[in-house]
């Protein structure tokens, strides 16, 4: 697959350029029905910054955005639409990372946080002769997954929520879990926080790096796209996977910054190989 072959692949599944996303909810659902799209996602917007910088009672991190993310899934169209707006540029520039890297995927293919596939298709796309699933805590983004998978006309892949279904992968492909995954406390709580040494950094990722290792056979890889910026934090992810046995391919590494809807992010980007 070929730069080519990526934007054509993008335009089939109807991943386009999007400036404003609530001139296209309005262009593609009509003024009535869009505009109580474009009035819902603000509340649920409001709300989930609220609940990512604030906290919410008991609930943790990786689900504060839950019912955001529920709203945006609850269709294929919707789905496409804010992936549009959202993240066109940056799958672009992990697609490109992914076919760049290709060598490194083999056999069974998880992709963990799939969210809506269009990663996760584009990698059955490019490897027919393995079995690939893409697992994510949403039931809505698993079965938008699905319904996209089946327009494709895939064979090779499937959805879940349950990572316990699961066994061992030749590759594992995770895509902007870590972040969710390793918060215990509010953003105002970090803020306020000192910084954390190299070892606190390490520590706060163990856990997580351990349920990414499990997944993965031995001699198996993992293919790793988080935000992170350069500094201490990626820093202490790529300690503790090396701690569960991941170790970094040498000249895989490579960061990249792109729009994302309204605001930029950084990207860090790596494969392991478990030894062991």
């Amino acid at each position: 697959m070929q730069n080519q072959d990526i934007r054509e692949y993008f335009s089939r599944i109807g991943i386009r350029k999007i400036t404003r996303l609530d001139t296209a909810l309005l262009e593609t659902f009509g003024q009535e029905e869009g505009g109580r799209h474009i009035e819902r996602l603000d509340e649920l917007f409001g709300r989930s910054e609220e609940r990512l910088f604030y906290g919410t009672g008991d609930a943790v991190y990786l689900h504060r955005q839950k019912e955001l993310v529920a709203y945006l899934n609850q269709s294929l169209q919707m789905s496409l639409l804010a992936a549009s707006f959202y993240d066109r540029v940056f799958f672009k520039r992990a697609a490109e990372y992914l076919l760049e890297y290709d060598a490194y995927f083999s056999g069974d293919i998880f992709d963990i946080g799939c969210g809506n596939g269009i990663l996760t298709c584009l990698l059955a796309r490019q490897h027919p002769d393995s079995q690939v699933t893409g697992l994510d805590i949403s039931r809505e983004a698993v079965c938008v997954a699905g319904k996209l998978a089946g327009e494709i006309g895939l064979q090779n892949v499937q959805f879940m929520c349950d990572a316990h279904k699961l066994q061992t992968c030749g590759t594992l492909f995770s895509c902007r879990t870590v972040h969710e995954n390793v918060a215990w406390r509010p953003l105002c709580e970090e803020n306020a926080a000192a910084a954390l040494t190299a070892q606190e950094q390490e520590q706060r990722h163990r856990q997580y790096a351990g349920v990414l290792s499990a997944l993965i056979k031995p001699q198996g890889y993992l293919v790793s796209v988080e935000r992170y910026e350069d500094d201490g934090a990626y820093a202490g992810l790529v300690r503790a996977l090396e701690g569960q046995g991941l170790l970094q391919v040498k000249g895989t590494h490579m960061q990249f910054s792109c729009r994302c809807g309204d605001g930029t992010g950084t990207f860090q980007t790596g494969i392991f190989r478990k030894i062991g």
